[in-house]
């Protein structure tokens, strides 16, 4: 079977993620549904709020922020993207809706995507995508615990600075407000948290 880039590039990291070898022919498969490479500029939308047509991205390179729209109107930070992760809203790529999140690469970056309509349709008709869909999700139930379990026993100045060293800028791209509700504190204990570091 010849390969292209895109094959590779996603393939590879699924590989990395469940252990498969990478020349897995249903790996393969999935990874040629994807489209790309796609190229972002700085501060360049991956998805709105809103948006009706849900992709699941692959981000091979470049870093940025999703918010979350809540129940009061507001929006909290919600989860960073970094290189050799796949994101999406899952309102819109688990159940067809409209986005509830927004997603934004604040640097330049590059990612592939696949339709929710096509990531549906493979997942059905593939059992053994199913069973490494279990393995994939497992895996970031444990990243979230392990973030969870950062923000409530690391001091939060250190934690701030944990976050500042993984994500630069976060503080230009999300507000105060955002970053305090990813925080769980106040907006002022937030402030104080950012003076203090």
């Amino acid at each position: 079977m010849m390969s292209n880039k895109r094959d590779l590039v996603i393939a590879k990291r699924i590989s990395q993620l469940t252990g498969l070898p990478i020349s897995t022919p249903f790996l393969r498969q999935f990874s040629a549904l994807f489209e790309g490479p796609i190229r972002f500029q700085a501060h360049q939308d991956l998805w709105k709020m809103g948006d009706r047509k849900g992709y699941l991205w692959y981000i091979e390179d470049g870093y940025g922020f999703d918010r979350i729209l809540l129940e009061d109107g507001t929006k909290m930070l919600n989860g960073m993207t970094e290189p050799g992760i796949f994101v999406c809203d899952e309102n819109s790529l688990l159940w067809g809706g409209v986005a509830k999140t927004d997603s934004v690469l604040y640097t330049p970056g590059t990612a592939y995507r696949i339709s929710h309509k096509e990531w549906k349709d493979f997942v059905i008709n593939n059992e053994a995508m199913r069973n490494v869909l279990l393995h994939i999700n497992s895996h970031f139930v444990q990243m979230r615990k392990l973030r969870l379990l950062k923000m409530k026993m690391m001091d939060k100045v250190e934690y701030w600075k944990y976050i500042q060293d993984r994500f630069p800028g976060i503080e230009k791209f999300c507000s105060q407000t955002e970053i305090a509700r990813y925080f769980g504190v106040s907006k002022s204990t937030m402030h104080r948290i950012m003076k203090t570091a």
